[in-house]
């Protein structure tokens, strides 16, 4: 991957322009002034139509009356004045921008002013970061832009830690967060409105940033979802990404159950899930893993050694190994034998392995160093509260595993002595994490696979397809009738019950009798999507008495719950053998454009919600740990005495809904729901196929 140049001057200026600038330190545009003054390392020349001199330098009226050549210009000013600045700039020839000033796109108000700053910026070639932002922090030259006193808030020393971040206030929070834990920073970014510069952007020239070991996203929206995933996806270095916004304010009325369960949250962790980001659902989290990631290189495996010399906040710690999918298994026997002969008998040498408050410091790094090899990483819980525990410990454990490159985490010692142990584990990449549970997430991401797939696809697939869909369109139906939904279920080789239309009661009675009992009844109209809802579906009807009845009861219920609806008759369907009710599904998302899902199906699938989402199209690999993913994975492998589920005809079904709502924007939603699973096979049972609309189809 190759570095944007044209980014280079955000990060690297020889020259700066503050235009807006003061001396009034209690203002940004003071405080920006001043922390450049402090730090950095080239050119400053302030612009403001008010002054001839800031604090001892020259100010200039414009940036067209700036003598020499200008980097990077700083605008912190009154928004209508932005439009009138940037065609100033445009003549200077400075071409990189950062506006700092809000009252755009997140008011009302603003929205136009932002629009017509961005058509200026594209034909004057101008590269702008923000508006609303704080800009660009890079302590290698000495470049702060950030309108942050440095004594409300700290700067961290250079460090190898990377961000990114539309919100202000959670980079400054990252910030102070990072400087506590003595934690370096490469370069930061506010990036703001995202008028022109984005994440994406920001995450490609991070990923071949010499000084960058880590990178850590903060985003609230991302406008080109299939690029960002791209770009993650290249990126050789771990990204860490924590999601603000998570519910929906004011999503969309969705047709299916598909669309009605994908908020956009959902859409989000399967973005990550693709692009490789471990995700953090906390501030606190967040810091940790940068943390982690920055002192240890990812690992992979799942089993866990834990070494204490206490024994509740061990066995703790082993019940959150295992609720993050960690194992703790016990000793190998080899290892185990040997240090029986080197310790006391009253050692527990399980795992946990607990060496009581007789341990000393050469115990610790005995048994670290024995068993450690045997293990794909290892969690360090040393209380020295006990007097064979000294500031020592940490020497002694370095010293025991220099040769060894597994993950190694440890419990914050929780005494002024462990000071001493914090400064060494700090020295050789040790982290230390103050609580069991965020020490076993952080470790259960550094363990994690990165399992990043590329996007790709045969294009000539489903033939006949696209044919049957142009045929629907001409139509001017919404979703696919009975028989273009047969079609499509045939093109796609997949299995569901005989049915016949029936217009009236005598026709129903010879669908009956043409398909035989037992079957099932339901409403077919244009305006009822779900049928259950309503009235609409009669099931198990096993003769022709209970057929009459089923009839009647059905078309006057749904006249009396949708008195509007048009009703084109009755599809007569046969029964088809139980088994597991799934749903799969596919949707077009505005950002992340088609997704699919997987999970338990029926009509409680909403309050259930045992599903799961991921960016389509998807490989096998994929759809198969889609499977394994929902809390009722147990159901599927079968538990009391029930057969099991046919695992890869779930997870070809949901390739095949992947390819198609992935290879065919003419449909809008697919959702199978349920699909019933047996032993082997799987028969849809029904299906909803929502068609886009030709605006829809164009974007």
């Amino acid at each position: 991957m190759t570095r944007p140049s044209d980014l280079d001057p955000f990060f690297y200026p020889e020259s700066i322009t503050i235009v807006g600038a003061s001396q009034d330190e209690t203002r940004p545009s003071g405080i920006i002034l001043k922390n450049l003054l402090n730090s950095f390392n080239g050119k400053i020349y302030p612009v403001n139509p008010k002054y001839s001199e800031l604090n001892g330098i020259a100010c200039y009226p414009s940036v067209t009356t700036v003598p020499d050549k200008v980097s990077l210009s700083i605008l912190i000013t009154p928004t209508s004045v932005v439009p009138e600045l940037l065609q100033e700039h445009g003549y200077k020839g400075i071409r990189n921008i950062i506006i700092t000033s809000a009252g755009f796109g997140e008011t009302e108000s603003g929205i136009g002013l932002e629009r017509e700053i961005k058509e200026i910026a594209l034909n004057a070639g101008i590269r702008i970061i923000g508006p609303n932002c704080l800009g660009v922090f890079n302590p290698s030259v000495g470049l702060d832009t950030f309108f942050l006193p440095y004594d409300r808030v700290p700067r961290p020393h250079k460090g190898h830690i990377s961000l990114i971040s539309q919100s202000g206030s959670i980079l400054g929070t990252a910030m102070i967060l990072l400087e506590q834990e003595g934690l370096g920073v490469a370069k930061a970014v506010s990036y703001g409105n995202r008028v022109d510069v984005s994440e994406t952007e920001l995450l490609e020239y991070l990923s071949v940033d010499d000084d960058t070991k880590v990178i850590g996203l903060c985003i609230e929206g991302i406008n080109d979802g299939r690029g960002f995933i791209r770009a993650a996806r290249r990126c050789d270095k771990p990204v860490v990404a924590i999601k603000l916004g998570r519910e929906p304010a004011g999503k969309k009325a969705a047709r299916s159950h598909t669309g009605s369960m994908a908020g956009r949250y959902e859409i989000y962790q399967a973005a990550f899930r693709r692009g490789g980001i471990y995700e953090a659902r906390t501030i606190e989290e967040f810091i940790d893993l940068l943390k982690v990631f920055n002192m240890q290189k990812p690992g992979e495996g799942k089993k866990v050694l834990i070494l204490t010399n206490a024994g509740g906040i061990s066995v703790m710690t082993a019940d959150l190994c295992n609720q993050e999918g960690l194992e703790v298994p016990d000793l190998p026997p080899g290892p185990k034998e040997r240090l029986k002969t080197l310790l006391p008998p009253y050692y527990s040498l399980a795992n946990p392995v607990d060496l009581t408050g007789n341990s000393t410091d050469e115990e610790f790094a005995l048994v670290l160093g024995t068993c450690l090899e045997y293990f794909d990483a290892a969690i360090l819980i040393p209380f020295m509260t006990v007097p064979g525990i000294t500031p020592n410990l940490g020497n002694a454990i370095i010293n025991s595993v220099k040769d060894c490159n597994k993950p190694i985490l440890s419990l914050s010692p929780f005494t002024a002595e462990g000071e001493r142990l914090k400064e060494v584990f700090n020295r050789y990449g040790i982290p230390i994490l103050p609580t069991p549970d965020r020490l076993v997430k952080a470790l259960a991401h550094l363990l994690r696979r990165k399992t990043a797939e590329p996007f790709f696809m045969e294009k000539e697939k489903y033939q006949g397809l696209t044919e049957l869909l142009d045929d629907a369109g001409k139509a001017g139906v919404s979703r696919l009738s009975l028989k273009h939904k047969h079609g499509l279920l045939d093109i796609l080789d997949l299995k569901y019950p005989r049915s016949v239309r029936a217009k009236n009661l005598k026709e129903a009675i010879s669908a009956v009798q043409n398909i035989g009992i037992p079957v099932a009844l339901k409403i077919a109209s244009p305006d009822i999507l779900h049928k259950t809802n309503v009235g609409g579906v009669r099931l198990g009807i096993n003769n022709i008495k209970d057929l009459r009845i089923a009839y009647r009861e059905m078309i006057n219920s749904v006249k009396r719950q949708v008195p509007q609806a048009r009703i084109l008759g009755v599809d007569i369907e046969e029964m088809i053998m139980p088994g597991i009710e799934v749903i799969i599904g596919g949707i077009r998302d505005q950002q992340f454009g088609s997704v699919v899902m997987f999970g338990l199906g029926g009509v409680f699938v909403e309050v259930i919600k045992d599903v799961i989402f991921e960016i389509a199209p998807v490989t096998h690999n994929t759809a198969r740990r889609m499977l394994e993913s929902i809390k009722g994975y147990d159901i599927l492998k079968g538990v009391r005495g029930r057969d099991g589920a046919d695992m890869d005809a779930i997870a070809n079904t949901i390739v095949k809904i992947s390819e198609v709502i992935s290879l065919h924007p003419e449909i809008k939603e697919i959702e199978l729901n349920p699909a019933i699973v047996y032993a082997s096979g799987l028969t849809v049972a029904d299906a909803r196929i929502i068609l886009a609309s030709k605006e829809e189809i164009s974007l």
